[in-house]
């Protein structure tokens, strides 16, 4: 499976502001050793504070929506979620901790008038304005709800969303970001 554009946009994105990152290729899913099959992150992100992140890039039109413009989409399958949380046990080993450093970043190509982030903070890529907005799995479960039992998505209410959800760049910092203001941040919205 190709890298979307979206993934594709948040990795030039990350080279912008000098974060390091590992992409993951995603071409299978990972074999479990019971013989399960496991979905796979998209990228291990460094903060500026030196911990890595298991990152899942989710790609939304902002608006979305094919009848109704519908701003703020988040949402996620169980799979999805499933998947990161196995992730931090499988990369906590040998002292690297990754308990509870999964995250989601919701990356909104912007196709109307309205923007989803300030248009200091938006990336242009390939034409289009992004913005990347990070909520992390543990913050995400306390807050979603599911949406849809069939398909098996959860999603946190708009507005709610638009609490938690943090700026990439703040998330993750940026060439001469505050720590101060980083980690009022992330305390926020409850991330140690």
């Amino acid at each position: 499976m190709e890298k979307n554009l979206y993934e594709i946009a948040f990795e030039r994105y990350l080279r912008s502001i000098n974060r390091p990152f590992l992409s993951n290729r995603q071409e299978r899913r990972f074999l479990m050793p019971d013989g399960a099959t496991l979905k796979n992150f998209d990228a291990i992100v460094s903060d500026a504070n030196g911990r890595n992140w298991i990152v899942d890039v989710k790609g939304r039109l902002f608006p979305g929506g094919r009848r109704a413009a519908k701003y703020w989409k988040n949402w996620t399958t169980r799979d999805d979620l499933v998947g990161l949380l196995k992730w931090e046990d499988i990369l906590s080993v040998g002292g690297r901790e990754y308990r509870d450093r999964s995250a989601f970043v919701f990356a909104y190509r912007a196709v109307g008038k309205k923007l989803p982030d300030v248009k200091e903070r938006l990336f242009l890529y390939r034409g289009f304005h992004y913005a990347f907005l990070v909520v992390p799995v543990k913050v995400f479960l306390q807050e979603s709800k599911l949406v849809s039992p069939r398909w098996g998505t959860y999603e946190i209410c708009a507005t709610r969303f638009r609490e938690l959800a943090v700026p990439a760049a703040l998330f993750f910092g940026e060439q001469g970001f505050d720590a101060e203001v980083q980690r009022a941040e992330l305390g926020r919205i409850g991330v140690e």
